[in-house]
């Protein structure tokens, strides 16, 4: 999900993993007791994934899955310059995945990517991997008419009370600023950032900046929040712990990441192997069962337990009310976006 996610993990953790019967599911080779390392965002998502992906996927090949945080761009950069890469596959937004592809990351041309959707594979070197939306979640004790889209983040008339955004731009709240001011859906690129402070400062006195979406999903579940822009994912944890917690899924704003091959990485050819078991659709379904982001793979989503499809983008209910960030434009404008939310959210 990009270091956005969540307080990303630092302490590295290691998902030991035997070979003997479990060897030879699906066909897999034997990989002789070796390693590799993934690199991912911690907290739920990685916690989820080592259930979902590094338990099969070690048992399935008899491999040592080490887990460890990705700590940034830089240090990735870092790495791959110095010659000395530590990690082999990576999680990473969609827009790094394009911008690095051939530099900071390996191009896989024989990973087999034809299982994925073919619109999400932008680049010649990831494997497109969860799909999560930024919701609008509520308490519905406060609302008995509810919002109804996430552009209603900033319509404090109808809906008065506290409202947690995270402190970073990126994370949905301009784009839902826009689509509550009257933005169309697909005329919110290029997207007129300093429109979208300019109307989130109209109502700052009742917004709630968090680092953290924990933050966000324990401000919810106290009741210290009235609303807050935030995954899906953790919307659901939230209404877990508390089920007056709601979501509004109208032009949810919505990203996915990419499954990455360090450029140079120690274990290559195994990571390759990893990858591939990542562009299956019972891969990515498995990862969904545990957490409700969505897969990026054609053909039917998976089917939730009912008390989750409200939470999860791949729900058929929520098939027209996605609206797909647009990364290139991201990755094309953070830096100025960044410098004005900063003064924005400071001054």
């Amino acid at each position: 999900m990009n270091p956005r996610w969540m307080g990303v993990a630092a302490a590295a953790t290691t998902v030991m993993l035997v070979t003997s019967a479990c060897g030879g599911s699906g066909g897999a080779a034997d990989s002789g007791g070796k390693s590799f390392t993934f690199a991912g965002f911690g907290g739920a998502l990685q916690d989820s994934q080592a259930k979902a992906w590094f338990t099969p996927f070690g048992a399935a090949h008899g491999v040592t899955v080490n887990q460890t945080a990705n700590s940034g761009v830089a240090a990735l950069q870092t790495q791959v310059q110095s010659g000395s890469v530590q990690w082999d596959v990576v999680e990473d937004a969609q827009f790094q995945a394009d911008s690095g592809c051939g530099t900071l990351y390996e191009k896989i041309p024989d990973v087999d990517r034809s299982a994925i959707e073919p619109k999400f594979v932008t680049n010649e070197c990831g494997v497109p991997v969860v799909k999560f939306s930024f919701v609008l979640a509520y308490n519905s004790n406060k609302y008995p008419k509810p919002p109804v889209s996430v552009g209603d983040l900033v319509n404090a008339k109808d809906f008065p009370g506290k409202r947690g955004v995270s402190d970073k731009p990126v994370d949905g709240v301009l784009e839902a600023a826009l689509l509550g001011d009257g933005v169309a859906p697909d005329a919110l690129y290029p997207l007129d950032y300093r429109k979208a402070i300019a109307k989130l400062g109209s109502i700052k006195g009742d917004l709630v900046f968090k680092s953290s979406y924990a933050e966000l999903q324990d401000g919810l579940v106290s009741g210290n929040l009235d609303l807050a822009l935030l995954p899906n994912g953790r919307a659901y944890d939230a209404a877990k712990l508390n089920p007056a917690v709601k979501v509004a899924w109208t032009d949810a704003i919505t990203l996915y990441d990419n499954a990455l091959l360090v450029k140079g990485a120690p274990n290559a050819a195994l990571g390759k192997t990893f990858l591939g078991y990542l562009a299956k659709p019972d891969t990515q379904a498995a990862l969904s069962k545990v957490l409700p982001y969505g897969v990026l793979t054609s053909g039917t989503p998976p089917k939730l337990a009912a008390e989750v499809e409200p939470f999860f983008p791949d729900n058929p209910a929520h098939s027209g009310s996605l609206r797909y960030q647009d990364q290139k434009w991201w990755a094309q404008n953070q830096d100025a976006v960044t410098t004005a939310w900063t003064g924005f959210v400071s001054g």
